[in-house]
């Protein structure tokens, strides 16, 4: 996630929600995905191996969005303060000295 300085704090905020849900959604999609291979299949197709895995994709993605684990909300509450607000954004010059 790239901000940028001159956004304003409403669009950092939107894009950090959307990263913290991202990210809750990979996560949940390798737990699925973990929790499959402990189910002994009959049918090993790659077509139903790659129709499951597209399937608990968007079933990770819906649980994300769904904010009901709790994991991408606190992902964006812990990562919040540190979005750049515009008092604290970056000039380019903090590191020149004066004379």
């Amino acid at each position: 996630m790239r901000v940028e300085p001159r956004e304003t704090m409403d669009i950092q905020r939107w894009k950090l929600r959307d990263a913290a849900r991202q990210l809750e959604a990979q996560f949940l999609h390798q737990l699925l995905r973990a929790m499959r291979r402990t189910i002994v299949s009959t049918q090993s197709s790659y077509t139903i191996q790659m129709y499951t895995d597209m399937m608990d994709e968007a079933l990770a993605r819906q649980l994300a969005q769904s904010d009901q684990l709790g994991l991408g909300r606190l992902i964006y509450e812990k990562l919040s303060p540190y979005l750049q607000t515009p008092e604290r954004g970056s000039g380019g010059n903090e590191h020149e000295q004066t004379g």
